[in-house]
């Protein structure tokens, strides 16, 4: 049945309209036979109501350009474009196939099959990014699959050229909602890595048969784009390989720099994620912070100019090394009193102590209320990379002042590159904490960092920088490796040998809260 307004079995200029193979925001695409040419190719018209307004036609004709630029196997050819009494429209090679959302309809792809349809869209996407096009509306019905499973990606008429001037009217959003990045919504600059988030939705609906966030409302659909966390596939549908929630996750990352670099690469975790196993595709998920191998920038002997004064949740942090100093010189003092008046009423004694020894007394044992966690590296393999630091601790520097500049120079690197990432927690011991009968203090937590840092590679954090820790009054050891989820950071402990008590997984962010912030394996 002909379609009430469509085209079909009329004559556009020197082509034949047989049929209506589809319809979308702008335009009509037909089948049709190219009377001087001899060929049925498939013919775009820009809608009628469009056809006056300027903005919508440069929109469309820029399609044309665009399009027929991308020499890439998975983009349709573009033919031949212009104009016929008033109307726009772009003649295309006719591909038979069915679109990824009518193969979807019918039944959840396999995840190999999946994968390798997303592959192919994702060569098409890096063309298109290479020569600084913009897609902006990657979604199923704009992937055509031919039987022998060749994907094609289609519909350019609104790709944008990075640097264009918006044509989009005030309050128009251009794309399908329910798979429109979170940066869509706003008025930030829209760039390859939109696309890129779009793909991971269309990957998720592929090996699910649903969109990531199934509404009927649009508020709650937008919502769900810049609030939710990205949905697990593996949850929805049985069968679907839990690694593949990693590879959805950093895709549809609210950021658009914590997503993957290109659509290919998003499509290469995805091929790992199913041809190999949990662990190496965990390993492959993982970011590795940069500057491992710098050794901690520890002060000398002299400290330079004091740095500026800390903010008051840090004005909270004493050295404890510091407090059982000045204990024992005030106990010192107060038993060398006593003993001058002792000492002039009994008969004087000959001292074992040889003369200008000195006798320190030991700190008394504090006892911590609550559980005592004993964080310390394994008798493990070393996790790479490896790295022998070539400064070492200065004993004539307080490890209080050593401990705040190596976080101060992590700090950089932890901020931009593991900020709302999970990563593997090596330790977490307050001074004061009693283990195995040691009081620890920050001198022992400087140790400690530093046989890690070895290892590891690991970064120094203040945990009054981030709003996940609960307290603001210690230092914490982290690998400097970083994962989308939690899966991937307990994963790591695991393989590395540590148990629970010694590693744990910890989402790294300013604004989440300390709820939901911890996991453990």
């Amino acid at each position: 049945m002909v379609e009430k307004n469509s085209r079909v079995g009329s004559t556009f200029g020197k082509y034949e309209l047989t049929a209506l193979l589809g319809r979308g925001g702008m335009g009509e695409v037909y089948e049709a036979h190219d009377s001087e040419k001899d060929r049925t190719v498939a013919v775009k018209i820009l809608r009628e109501e469009y056809a006056e307004d300027e903005r919508f036609r440069a929109r469309f004709l820029r399609e044309s350009h665009a399009a027929a630029n991308l020499q890439e196997p998975h983009v349709v050819p573009i033919h031949d474009w212009g104009e016929i009494d008033g109307n726009l429209y772009i003649d295309m090679r006719l591909v038979r196939g069915q679109t990824l959302q009518d193969l979807v309809n019918a039944c959840p792809l396999d995840p190999p099959r999946a994968v390798a349809i997303i592959e192919q869209v994702a060569a098409a996407l890096d063309a298109a990014h290479a020569q600084g096009l913009i897609h902006r509306d990657i979604k199923p019905q704009n992937i055509i699959v031919t039987d022998a499973d060749f994907a094609y990606l289609l519909d350019f008429g609104i790709a944008q050229a990075q640097g264009d001037s918006s044509l989009t009217q005030a309050g128009m959003q251009i794309g399908s909602f329910g798979y429109m990045a979170p940066e869509r919504f706003g008025e930030t600059p829209c760039t390859p890595a939109s696309d890129i988030y779009s793909l991971a939705c269309v990957l998720y609906e592929a090996l699910t048969g649903d969109s990531p966030f199934p509404t009927n409302s649009y508020e709650q659909l937008i919502t769900a784009h810049l609030t939710a966390p990205p949905p697990r596939p593996s949850l929805v549908r049985a069968g679907v390989p839990a690694t593949l929630d990693a590879v959805i996750a950093r895709g549809m990352a609210k950021e658009p720099d914590e997503r993957y670099g290109s659509a290919g690469a998003l499509a290469r975790a995805a091929r790992r994620a199913v041809h190999t196993s949990p662990a190496e595709a965990v390993a492959a998920s993982a970011d590795t912070m940069l500057a491992p191998n710098t050794a901690p920038p520890l002060l000398t002997a002299t400290p330079p100019v004091a740095p500026p004064a800390p903010e008051p949740r840090q004005q909270s942090l004493v050295p404890l090394a510091v407090i059982g100093l000045v204990s024992a010189l005030l106990l010192g003092a107060v038993g060398l009193v006593i003993g001058l008046l002792e000492s002039k009423n009994s008969t004087p004694s000959v001292s074992s102590t040889p003369v200008g020894a000195t006798t320190v007394t030991p700190p008394p044992t504090v006892t911590v209320a609550g559980p005592t966690v004993y964080k310390t590296a394994p008798t493990a393999k070393p996790s790479t990379p490896t790295y022998t630091p070539t400064a070492v601790r200065d004993p004539e520097v307080s490890s209080a002042t050593q401990l705040r500049q190596i976080a101060q120079g992590d700090y950089t690197v932890v901020s931009t590159q593991g900020a709302d990432r999970w990563v593997p927690q090596l330790s977490s011991k307050r001074p004061g904490v009693v283990d195995e009968g040691v009081v620890w203090n920050n001198a022992l937590t400087l140790e400690e960092h530093l046989r890690l840092r070895q290892r590891y590679g690991a970064k120094l954090l203040w945990s009054g920088d981030w709003s996940t820790f609960d307290a603001p009054n210690f230092w914490v050891t982290i690998a400097p490796f970083t994962f989308p989820t939690a899966d991937g950071a307990l994963a790591w402990c695991s393989d590395q040998g540590f148990d629970r008590d010694h590693c744990y997984a910890k989402l790294i962010s300013k604004t989440h809260a300390v709820p939901g912030s911890t996991a453990f394996n």
